[in-house]
């Protein structure tokens, strides 16, 4: 398993380990690993931030629900002080429409934190040019930006011309690559992008997925299926969360990610105090310099 939620102990086995003999250095072992957990505890609350993960709200010119719904996300992460921006990861538009994209600035431009947004493919497959309506609202279809010295890159994967397909197109991978290029291999990543990094989703998923590996990627961010799902772009991580619309329980919600001492994902209920702990992966310093001409992305774990 390369993700977990936690580990159990068995106390019998520690009986069974340890021998009347070795009690004292075991006891002084204690006191040294409570040292070093109090030491780190106080480190990870130091370096560690929180934000906020949106995505596919599918706003609407004649239904006004889903807007209602996003309004109430906007309040519920502007209550929450813990959390320090704000990503959204495209569909935000169900017909790619200027009036909606235009709501949807209105409605986030309300936040307190700041918040950073791309295309989805309802977003870009009406317009001629991919992106053409998206950034005659939002200005740019990608962003990139250092927090806390992690850099956080989002950018399209959706194609115009009525296309609902996914690609990355040549133009937009030469962004990519830039701004790679500017982190470094050192630099902590998070990609983010709406389409899963699979090849039925985009079509040159394997060349973007090989110009991440040679980089310092902890994990691939998106949306589209509009549940939680975990993917295994090889061996980078890829986390899909959920709609913010209702979803067949009628609960809308948005992801809330910890990055500390590993990353925790958690889903938050619009219409609760609590979120749930659903996701855990560790931080991941990468091996440089590896690719394969056969990159591929498989299902490690799905919860709807």
């Amino acid at each position: 398993m390369l993700y977990s939620s936690g580990i159990n102990t068995n106390q019998s086995q520690i009986n069974h380990l340890f021998s009347v003999k070795r009690l004292l250095y075991f006891f002084d072992f204690l006191i040294v690993v409570c040292l070093t957990a109090t030491t780190s505890a106080q480190n990870e609350g130091a370096s560690s931030f929180r934000f906020a993960l949106v995505t596919d709200t599918h706003l609407k010119q004649l239904d006004s629900r889903n807007a209602t719904v996003l309004r109430k996300a906007v309040y519920d992460i502007n209550a929450q002080k813990e959390i320090e921006f704000v990503i959204v990861a495209g569909d935000i538009a169900d017909k790619g429409d200027q009036t909606s994209m235009r709501l949807v600035k209105q409605i986030l431009d309300s936040l307190r934190v700041p918040y950073h947004i791309i295309p989805g493919n309802h977003d870009t497959r009406y317009c001629t040019t991919a992106t053409g309506t998206f950034d005659s609202v939002f200005v740019e279809h990608h962003f990139s930006f250092t927090h806390r010295n992690y850099r956080f890159i989002g950018f399209n994967t959706g194609q115009g011309g009525g296309l609902n397909g996914g690609s990355v197109m040549p133009e937009e991978l030469a962004w990519i690559q830039s701004q790679l290029t500017q982190a470094g291999t050192q630099q902590p990543i998070f990609a983010i992008t709406h389409f899963p990094l699979l090849d039925i989703q985009v079509t040159n998923a394997v060349e973007v997925i090989n110009t991440l590996l040679l980089y310092n990627i902890q994990a691939v961010l998106g949306g589209h299926y509009h549940r939680n799902a975990v993917f295994d772009y090889s061996g980078i991580p890829g986390v899909l969360t959920r709609t913010l619309q209702p979803n067949i329980m009628g609960k809308s919600g948005y992801s809330v990610i910890e990055v500390a001492n590993e990353i925790r994902f958690f889903e938050k209920d619009i219409d609760k105090s609590t979120s749930t702990l659903w996701l855990t992966l560790p931080l991941n310093p990468k091996t440089f310099g590896k690719t394969t001409e056969n990159a591929k992305s498989e299902v490690h774990h799905t919860i709807r």
